[in-house]
């Protein structure tokens, strides 16, 4: 079992004086990386609150054309089809002013943003926090693999749909360089941990085609899906940052 690593007692043994050098370097690897995914998380907040806004003009051009009786009483098929441009779930809510300013149905109450699919890529299992940690590393790892060519592919969707959205189109640009960044350092700990990192992982190629496949079908759908991938995005660098908190030092036993 991984225990978080300290300084307390390694030089008190003459005999592992040799292993000092080793460990720290460790412990500095564990530290880095462990800081980077806690910056990461941030900004992927920050991404995640950044793309409905670039949204929010596109969804009202899209309702301000419906005709009126579109617009007022029950939700028409044509309205519920735009439904599925729903609010970041992980960042807003339907009683948020960004979701009431869409009008409805996002304003209405009860109502859920859709969380479609993303071929190769899923949210942490709810058991991933009773993992080993070297196992949940591998899980962050290859979750962080398939990331970067997700967000490309979103990337380069708005950048057709929304071409004037300078700072999405740089943030989501930005996040698909740190993801991997990221996840190259997580390898470097599990190696440096002696730990495998191997096993079945999704294709990140084979994943960024399903999804640019599916990006295509339409301008909503293809909103709500790189919505999903910007909220799986924070999901993992956080559940990333939890999972090397247990090794760094101070980190619980």
């Amino acid at each position: 079992m991984f225990r978080p690593l300290g300084r307390q007692g390694a030089r008190e043994d003459p005999q592992a004086d040799s292993s000092v050098s080793p460990l720290l370097h460790l412990e500095a690897k564990i530290q880095q990386t462990h800081s980077l995914a806690r910056l990461l998380t941030k900004y992927a907040e920050q991404l995640l609150q950044e793309y409905p806004l670039c949204w929010q003009e596109c969804a009202t051009c899209e309702m301000g054309k419906l005709r009126p009786q579109e617009r007022g009483g029950g939700l028409s098929s044509q309205r519920m089809s735009r439904a599925a441009v729903a609010p970041p779930e992980a960042a807003l809510t339907a009683a948020s002013p960004q979701v009431q300013h869409q009008g409805d149905p996002f304003g209405l109450p009860g109502f859920s943003p859709p969380r479609p699919p993303v071929a190769g890529l899923s949210a942490p299992a709810p058991g991933h926090a009773g993992l080993p940690v070297p196992e949940r590393l591998r899980l962050d790892a290859a979750a962080l693999a398939v990331l970067p060519p997700l967000l490309d592919v979103v990337r380069r969707r708005q950048a057709e749909l929304n071409p004037r959205a300078a700072r999405l189109l740089r943030r989501l640009e930005d996040s698909a360089r740190q993801a991997r960044a990221l996840g190259a350092a997580v390898e470097a700990v599990l190696g440096a941990l002696g730990a495998e990192t191997g096993g079945p992982r999704p294709e990140p190629a084979a994943a960024a085609a399903a999804i640019a496949a599916a990006a295509t079908g339409g301008v909503f759908p293809a909103k709500v899906l790189g919505l999903r991938v910007c909220s799986l995005y924070l999901e993992w660098v956080s559940r990333t940052e939890a999972d090397l908190g247990q090794l760094a030092p101070g980190g619980p036993a």
